[in-house]
């Protein structure tokens, strides 16, 4: 990605306006996950669908920013970062207002991929931009504001602005106000960035990898999609497993070719790095286990415990706050103890949050959910700003930006693999139980009948899906634990 010496950057004034860009950037993509799992129950009841399109929009999403963060971090090179802002913010905010109003389940699923290819054109840059922007003694600062603080208030304010709008409103209000969000980005892109970062790199060009970055993306695309379909019964398996097979010879080309390139998309070389192929290891477990707990914690507490919307926005806030107030402690503590263990013990405390949550049932009540969303969150501040200090900590500076993009890439897989995992096993469950995926009947008043027979398979899913989140966290623990750095 491309980078400016000191000498270039603009005047210290503008350079921190200039970073209200990558801070609504940031701002819009955190609070789009929690406004969107608050509203996905009332998404499901509008189009009579089951839990199988909950996964597939959150899977949606997390596939095509996955599949488009490399390419847009190669292009940002190519073509300048500002101009990739533009037009990243000008798809956003037309997207969410198709999806707003979106009249089917497969129409909103086609806006929702729309989004993500604006939001992977912003976010694939972020990191760059406030590198281009910055110098060395105020670039910790400027990430810690539009990567640190802006992301946890996204975190924090999304599952509570999720539950405002679509009590009040309905839950197409949440795409209008992403939509507003991203003209306000816009407008910041256009005025307040500086002019070189609309020119590309100034060096001779180099050729784009457009095999590479079609592999990479039809790679992750089958993958994923592989585990969707797997929701769908036994019956699917042979589609499953075909798709599963075309991903595995799809990624094999795609390391076969970058190793033969002089300009790959991807430097496999990174992977030699201990500390990055270990760390982003762990960093995959985390967000699938934060994944499963986002996708399945909104049902559990509107579905099996009756709550509304607005109140179930307030009660899963205490992750993201927890988060959100620990950061900046582990940030300190990452640079005076060994990071490894602070990794580990961080994903040992989230394996244990997710065994009591595991556990809750349909009279649990609003002190055991805060728990335990509460020390899930407490694990994973424990965790995140350690494991992103050893990741980029551990490579070279000339590697930096392709870094960054992996760290992005694997947010998206993990995302996305937990979505498709917890989808899985709980619709594999009401399968099982009832013959089909739909909780229809799911509420908490439903002592008897219907309700009482779909809830039992339901909480059955989610007690296995988040034993299986715990279980590839302690895991994760154990590989966090290697000590790789020189700290």
């Amino acid at each position: 990605m491309a980078t400016s010496s000191p000498a270039q950057d603009p005047k210290p004034r503008n350079r921190w306006l200039s970073l209200s860009v990558a801070s609504i950037a940031t701002l819009i993509v955190t609070a789009d996950s929690g406004q969107l799992s608050i509203a996905l129950p009332a998404i499901i009841t509008e189009f009579n669908a089951d839990l199988t399109l909950a996964g597939w929009i959150a899977l949606v999403h997390a596939l095509i920013t996955a599949s488009l963060y490399l390419p847009c971090g190669r292009l940002s090179d190519l073509v300048g970062i500002g101009k990739l802002f533009l037009a990243g913010f000008i798809l956003y905010a037309a997207s969410s207002i198709a999806a707003g109003f979106a009249q089917g389940a497969g129409q909103l699923l086609f806006f929702r991929a729309m989004q993500a290819g604006g939001s992977a054109l912003v976010m694939a840059n972020n990191f760059a931009l406030v590198t281009a922007l910055f110098p060395p003694e105020e670039r910790g600062r400027a990430m810690g504001i539009a990567g640190g603080t802006i992301s946890a208030m996204g975190y924090t304010l999304g599952p509570v602005l999720g539950g405002l709008l679509t009590h009040g409103f309905g839950w197409r209000s949440n795409f209008y106000l992403s939509a507003a969000l991203a003209v306000a980005g816009f407008g910041a892109a256009r005025f307040l960035l500086p002019p070189e970062s609309f020119t590309g790199s100034t060096a001779k060009k180099e050729p784009f990898d457009f095999a590479g970055a079609l592999a990479f993306a039809l790679s992750v695309s089958l993958l994923l999609f592989a585990l969707m379909v797997l929701q769908k019964g036994a019956e699917q398996k042979s589609l499953a497993s075909l798709a599963a097979l075309g991903g595995i010879v799809a990624l094999g080309f795609f390391l076969w070719w970058e190793k033969r390139l002089s300009f790959p998309l991807l430097d496999l070389e990174l992977f030699r790095i201990p500390a990055f192929t270990l760390g982003n290891g762990a960093r995959l477990i985390s967000f699938i286990a934060m994944s499963v707990n986002n996708l399945l914690m909104p049902f559990f507490l509107q579905l099996v415990m009756g709550l509304n919307p607005l109140r179930a926005g307030l009660l899963v806030a205490p992750m993201p706050l927890a988060m959100a107030l620990l950061a900046p402690l582990t940030g300190w503590m990452s640079e005076r103890f060994v990071p490894e263990r602070l990794c580990a013990l961080g994903l040992a405390l989230t394996g244990l949050a997710l065994v009591f949550l595991s556990f809750l049932s349909v009279g649990a009540t609003a002190f055991e959910v805060v728990f335990g969303l509460a020390c899930l969150g407490f694990g994973m501040g424990l965790f995140q700003t350690p494991n992103n200090n050893l990741l980029m900590s551990a490579l070279p500076r000339q590697r930096l930006g392709i870094g960054s993009s992996v760290l992005s890439i694997v947010r998206s897989v993990g995302y996305s693999t937990g979505a498709a995992l917890a989808a899985t096993i709980v619709s594999s469950q009401l399968l099982a139980a009832t013959g089909q995926g739909s909780l229809h009947n799911l509420t908490s008043q439903a002592g008897v009948g219907n309700g009482a027979y779909v809830s039992a398979p339901f909480l059955r899913g989610v007690h296995y899906a988040y034993l299986t989140a715990a279980a590839l966290c302690f895991i994760g623990a154990v590989v966090s634990a290697v000590r790789v750095s020189e700290r």
